[in-house]
Protein backbone atom coordinates (compact mmCIF):
# COMPACT_ATOMS: atom_id res chain seq x y z
CA UNK A 1 0.00 0.00 0.00
CA UNK A 2 1.57 3.34 -0.81
CA UNK A 3 1.55 6.48 1.17
CA UNK A 4 -1.11 8.35 0.12
CA UNK A 5 -3.52 4.91 -0.14
CA UNK A 6 -2.40 5.47 3.67
CA UNK A 7 -3.01 8.58 4.11
CA UNK A 8 -6.59 8.74 2.55
CA UNK A 9 -7.69 5.54 4.86
CA UNK A 10 -6.21 7.42 8.09
CA UNK A 11 -8.78 10.29 7.30
CA UNK A 12 -11.40 8.35 6.40
CA UNK A 13 -11.15 6.51 9.92
CA UNK A 14 -10.95 9.76 10.99
CA UNK A 15 -14.37 11.02 9.70
CA UNK A 16 -16.08 8.12 11.17
CA UNK A 17 -15.06 8.54 14.16
CA UNK A 18 -15.88 12.21 14.31
CA UNK A 19 -19.98 11.76 12.76
CA UNK A 20 -19.72 8.87 16.06
CA UNK A 21 -18.98 11.70 17.98
CA UNK A 22 -21.60 14.23 16.90
CA UNK A 23 -24.54 11.39 16.71
CA UNK A 24 -23.33 11.26 20.79
CA UNK A 25 -23.72 14.71 21.24
CA UNK A 26 -27.53 15.19 19.99
CA UNK A 27 -28.16 12.19 21.65
CA UNK A 28 -26.83 13.70 24.77
CA UNK A 29 -28.16 16.60 24.26
CA UNK A 30 -32.00 15.48 23.24
CA UNK A 31 -32.07 12.69 26.25
CA UNK A 32 -30.17 14.23 29.23
CA UNK A 33 -29.42 18.46 28.34
CA UNK A 34 -33.53 19.15 27.44
CA UNK A 35 -35.04 17.26 30.23
CA UNK A 36 -32.64 18.71 32.75
CA UNK A 37 -33.81 22.19 31.53
CA UNK A 38 -37.59 21.36 31.27
CA UNK A 39 -37.36 20.27 34.90
CA UNK A 40 -35.59 23.30 35.72
CA UNK A 41 -37.53 25.76 33.99
CA UNK A 42 -40.59 23.71 35.56
CA UNK A 43 -39.01 23.12 39.62
CA UNK A 44 -37.34 26.83 39.47
CA UNK A 45 -39.47 29.42 40.53
CA UNK A 46 -40.69 27.24 43.60
CA UNK A 47 -37.00 27.10 44.10
CA UNK A 48 -36.45 30.33 44.12
CA UNK A 49 -39.70 31.00 46.34
CA UNK A 50 -38.72 28.85 49.09
CA UNK A 51 -35.30 30.17 49.22
CA UNK A 52 -36.39 33.48 49.78
CA UNK A 53 -38.71 32.21 52.06
CA UNK A 54 -35.98 30.68 54.20
CA UNK A 55 -33.34 33.76 54.39
CA UNK A 56 -37.13 35.58 55.10
CA UNK A 57 -37.06 33.73 58.61
CA UNK A 58 -33.48 33.44 59.18
CA UNK A 59 -33.49 37.30 59.07
CA UNK A 60 -37.23 37.85 60.52
CA UNK A 61 -36.70 35.02 63.42
CA UNK A 62 -35.05 37.40 66.23
CA UNK A 63 -37.66 40.12 66.47
CA UNK A 64 -40.11 37.28 66.51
Amino acid sequence: MNRAAQLRERLFMRRLRRGAAATLDYVLLIGVILPAAAFTMWAGPRIIRLAYEMVYVLLVWPFM
